[in-house]
């Protein structure tokens, strides 16, 4: 089955998520879940999460790492969300992509805060 990748925003936090996927079936889920999913090519996005169904080994996890913007030349966050196994759940995936909008959340209220300090 081909992947497919769709893009939205997590509701709570309006953080863009692009999903990455070869399951039909978690595929219209996770598109439910996301706020305002596009019917367009997504592009890049803070959160990508790659959700691969049919495979013998089971993992879950996610990682959140700090880049700088090529354009604005700021540091930013991103995070990766990788859930893969036999028939992944759609919480694992939901529970990833909320951890993940946290983490970015909390970033960027600690660079603001770093930010205000150093301009005192």
């Amino acid at each position: 089955m081909p992947l497919t990748p769709s893009s939205g925003a997590i509701s709570t936090s309006r953080i863009g998520v692009r999903v990455i996927t070869n399951s039909a079936s978690l595929a219209p889920s996770l598109l439910a879940y996301l706020e305002r999913a596009p019917k367009r090519s997504p592009f890049a996005q803070p959160i990508t999460a790659y959700v691969l169904e049919g495979i013998e080994e089971t993992f879950s996890g996610y990682a959140i790492e700090e880049t700088v913007d090529n354009d604005s030349g700021e540091a930013k966050s991103v995070a990766a969300v990788v859930v893969m196994g036999k028939k992944p759940l759609i919480e694992l995936v939901v529970a990833g992509l909320e951890l993940s909008a946290e983490g970015i959340l909390h970033d960027e209220i600690a660079r603001a805060k770093k930010k205000a300090d150093e301009s005192k």
